[in-house]
């Protein structure tokens, strides 16, 4: 039995000491693209054309169907993980004969080098087909690559939803600067890929769990939200602070804020962002909700932006929160869209400014103390009534040029300091 164990022992070794040296020689001194995310994301109303493809897929689940991806699109997703993720960069080459996936990601300083290159080749025919997959100068076959992910994936879920998926797709034809997926009917695969949402979706961390429940309840007994007009959402956040700040103290604050903004979000914003916590409601097979969407600025849509961004900063990271909603406000740009807003996206830059406060240890008792038993906007929404909205493509070329641009930067900067004026983040 000492013998298995040292033999067992030194296969796992000489395999860390393989998978390192695979790693180290994959990593290089220079990235092998790099791309501007302003330049990328300037297609992003493209977007809207294949989110209404994904949408109607879901509702014919019971037929086959066609999806048409276009390189812009993908171009402009990447360039929306870049603004989300600053260390990545990537590019889609689509031909007629194969797609390219290029991507350089900014490692950690190290002895060894400043990047991972990635480079994929797709080829079109029956099913998914991959060529090859590069690691810098290390090529790995397609087909182990595309085995190697499947096999994570469905280990990772506990379930074989990545296998299922893979076979989803039945044929992929290609042209310039086109992928059209071929697609077998999705009933069957989003009913189990809700199995498995159920099983991995929710956090593991039940004393979490425990604190938003408490807040989502108190939220359902609130007159406030029994009125059949639209009320402030000051009027809820009063409250809820008001209840945290009794049961906190320095060290747990931070913590009793976060729950109460994920309350928050899935009462005044989404049910479903219960998901993300775990069985919060308090009454089995029920929502709890309000009898009117709440407002900010008497608007419902920024009462939305503001939630969202606060509860989507919780959970991940503050740069995904400020990249989803400015890539939604590229994409409203479109004939058929509202328009590029500023004043959405000071809603979305106040929730995310919101949620760190709330939860930084160093301020989320002074925003407790701020915000407990009052009903006042202005103390952590800012003022928006001077910024541009409603703004068409050619519009928002014409005055701002681009994203990224000294205008766009002068005009977000100016939001910023709205921000970092309010009364609760003002500090200690």
């Amino acid at each position: 039995m000492v013998k298995l164990f040292k033999y067992i022992s030194f296969l796992l070794l000489l395999l860390a000491f393989v998978v390192f040296g695979l790693f180290v020689t994959a990593i290089e001194s220079a990235p092998t693209v790099v791309t501007h995310s302003g330049e990328q994301v300037n297609q992003a109303e493209s977007v809207k054309e294949l989110m209404t493809q994904l949408r109607d897929s879901v509702k014919n689940r019971t037929h086959k169907q066609t999806i048409d991806i276009s390189q812009d699109q993908l171009n402009s997703l990447v360039g929306f993980a870049q603004r989300a993720h600053e260390k990545i960069n990537g590019q889609v080459h689509i031909a007629a004969d194969s797609t390219r996936i290029l991507a350089s990601y900014q490692l950690p300083n190290n002895p060894f080098g400043q990047y991972l290159n990635i480079d994929v080749l797709l080829l079109p025919g029956s099913g998914i087909r991959v060529e090859y997959i590069k690691f810098g100068s290390v090529k790995i076959p397609g087909n182990l690559a595309l085995q190697t992910l499947i096999h994570f994936a469905n280990w990772y879920t506990s379930s074989d939803i990545a296998s299922q998926f893979v076979k989803q797709v039945e044929f992929v034809s290609m042209s310039k600067r086109q992928i059209q997926l071929t697609v077998l009917p999705l009933a069957q695969f989003l009913r189990e890929l809700n199995d498995v949402k159920q099983g991995v979706g929710g956090t593991s961390d039940e004393a979490m769990r425990l604190r938003t429940a408490f807040y989502l309840q108190q939220l359902s007994l609130l007159n406030v939200g029994k009125r059949l007009s639209p009320q402030s959402l000051s009027e809820y956040i009063g409250a809820m602070f008001s209840f945290a700040k009794a049961r906190s103290n320095y060290e747990t604050a931070p913590k009793e804020n976060e729950a109460a903004i994920m309350a928050l979000a899935i009462y005044a914003g989404h049910h479903r962002f219960a998901n993300l916590v775990g069985d919060v409601q308090p009454l089995k097979g029920k929502v709890a909700m309000p009898n009117a969407k709440p407002t900010l600025a008497s608007r419902t849509d920024l009462n939305q932006h503001f939630i969202f961004s606060a509860a989507i900063k919780i959970l991940s990271e503050q740069g995904l929160s400020i990249a989803i909603g400015e890539f939604k406000e590229l994409m409203d740009r479109s004939d058929d869209g509202s328009g590029f807003s500023f004043v959405d996206l000071a809603a979305d830059f106040a929730g995310v400014e919101f949620a760190i406060t709330a939860t930084h240890p160093t301020t989320a008792i002074l925003l407790q103390n701020t915000l407990a038993g009052t009903a006042d906007e202005l103390l952590f929404f800012p003022n928006i009534h001077d910024l541009p909205e409603g703004l068409s493509k050619t519009e928002f070329n014409r005055e701002f040029t681009a994203v990224d641009s000294p205008e766009y930067l002068k005009m977000v900067q100016s939001i910023n300091q709205r921000i970092a004026n309010l009364a609760i983040h003002q500090g200690p």
